[in-house]
């Protein structure tokens, strides 16, 4: 299986650094296939079996590299799952809070009509 391990501290952390544990999920999926490739071929001597062989090989390395890249994509996934609790529990994020988009679109109002006075009393003075 998989050569990394995926404790939640662990996962929390390389949330944090994504294209780390994507290269590190690359890396054990293409070991993993490689390591199945060589697995199927091992004591082939004749020809005839090394072509059968060598198809089932590279199946086989598919299927392992498939299964490599689903583990990281779902350690992946579960570490930003454990970076927003983390986030939650500190107060950085509220899990399914709702926007209020009315409050927000005055807020916006406010400010762009004071950057407009303020650009209006600049050009005035100018």
């Amino acid at each position: 299986m998989s050569t990394s391990t995926g404790t939640e501290e662990e996962l929390a952390s390389a949330a944090g650094d994504v294209s780390t544990l994507f290269t590190r999920g690359v890396v054990d999926g293409f070991t993993e296939a490689s390591e199945a490739f060589s697995h199927e071929l091992k004591g082939t001597d004749r020809i005839p079996d090394l072509m059968g062989r060598s198809v089932a090989g590279v199946i086989r390395a598919n299927a392992r590299l498939l299964d490599e890249m689903a583990n990281m994509v779902r350690q992946m996934s579960d570490g930003f799952a454990v970076r927003q609790r983390a986030a939650a529990a500190d107060g950085n994020v509220a899990l399914n809070s709702d926007v209020d988009y009315e409050r927000l679109a005055d807020l916006v109002a406010q400010r762009l009509k004071a950057a407009e006075a303020t650009v209006k009393s600049a050009s005035a003075k100018g």
